[in-house]
């Protein structure tokens, strides 16, 4: 008898065994699924948040179909057809947009994956100006550990871009072949410059109005590097009040090599901006250039025999040092030898180039 009940003893511990990995593994399940859920709850919550903070500084979102889903193992924002309204320093705007996407996962929160489905339309209110941006792709990367923004990446793929400037103009149409934009807190410098490096790339942009400029139809390739200083500034107060916290920070756009190449014309410059106390852009920037004959000639200077290098040496002389390249770590390969022009001074709200000046700059706010 006693044998007896060992053995139904041993089966039910035995049973047991077999039962437990199921039963622990329906408890974490249960456990996981509530965490998603209240989770989702919380990031709803803060979105409806942002948009209650946004609107109080005269931006206003909407999004008529939201839906935030990806269970289990990411959260998946989408918005179809949002919209958007605020004021700028031109007066009142509207847009809207296709379609937004967001995901992050739910072991990496802080770092957000991003898509859109274009055109994104700009309006003005009441005069006929808008922008229309186009494109085939467009995916965006933003980290934010402990709500404090460490990088940010956006990369478009054929964007195209139509201005209308007024009722009763043409449209201008721009397009190129992809745009990079990268931004990353930059760990070179000290804490307290609370610096970021900025980085954007153009590749085969057609712009008319370059082209108009610079007497050439040919595509052009951008490569601008520079560093923000003090760039925490910047927030979702309304602009002029960041503008101002920026400049009273001291921040600076130090930019370290901009780049364009348009045909047989090459353009670099380098130089530090910042704001004075009326708000108006201030700093310096030196540049040098190569395939002078296009930009002439849009002046209806024609160069012939040995022009070119009379001028050449005349901007030597005038900005009072020997023509070397701009030193830069772009994506633009290097091209022919590059003179050196006159500094571009703004100071006091007057931009001279060299010792001449050349016209004024207004308050930005």
């Amino acid at each position: 008898m006693a044998d007896i009940e060992t053995t139904a003893r041993t089966r039910r511990h035995s049973r047991w065994g077999l039962f437990l990995p199921f039963i622990l593994l329906v408890l974490i399940a249960a456990g996981w699924s509530a965490f998603w859920f209240v989770a989702r709850e919380r990031t709803t919550a803060a979105l409806d948040q942002w948009v209650a903070r946004e609107a109080e500084h005269g931006r206003r979102w909407t999004c008529p179909a939201r839906t935030v889903g990806g269970f289990p193992f990411r959260f998946e924002l989408t918005c179809d057809n949002p919209s958007f309204s605020g004021t700028t320093a031109q007066g009142p705007v509207e847009g809207s947009l296709k379609r937004f996407l967001a995901v992050a996962q739910v072991y990496r929160p802080n770092h957000v994956i991003a898509e859109a489905e274009g055109p994104l339309v700009v309006r003005a209110v009441g005069d006929g100006r808008s922008l229309e941006l186009n494109w085939r792709s467009l995916d965006a990367s933003i980290i934010l550990p402990g709500g404090r923004l460490e990088r940010a990446s956006l990369v478009i793929e054929a964007p195209a871009l139509r201005a209308t400037l007024a009722a009763d103009n043409d449209a201008l149409v721009s397009f190129a072949s992809r745009l990079e934009a990268h931004l990353r807190r930059d760990p070179a410098r000290p804490e307290g410059d609370k610096a970021y490096d900025v980085a954007v790339s153009l590749n085969q942009a057609v712009v008319p109005p370059l082209d108009d400029f610079l007497g050439s139809s040919e595509a052009a390739d951008l490569d601008a590097r520079a560093v923000v200083t003090q760039a925490e500034a910047f927030g979702v107060r309304p602009r002029a009040e960041e503008l101002e916290a920026w400049r009273l920070a001291g921040g600076r756009l130090e930019l370290s090599s901009v780049t364009l190449v348009k045909g047989a014309t090459r353009i670099e410059a380098r130089g530090t901006l910042g704001l004075d106390e009326q708000h108006r852009p201030s700093g310096q920037v030196d540049a040098a250039v190569a395939g002078l004959d296009g930009l002439l000639a849009r002046f209806g200077i024609k160069v012939r025999g040995d022009l070119s290098g009379l001028i050449t040496g005349g901007l030597e002389r005038l900005a009072g040092r020997q023509p070397a390249p701009l030193a830069g770590d772009g994506a633009v390969k290097a091209g022919p030898k590059l003179t050196s022009l006159p500094p571009v001074r703004i100071d006091n709200g007057r931009i001279t180039v060299g010792p001449f000046p050349v016209g004024r700059v207004g308050p930005l706010y």
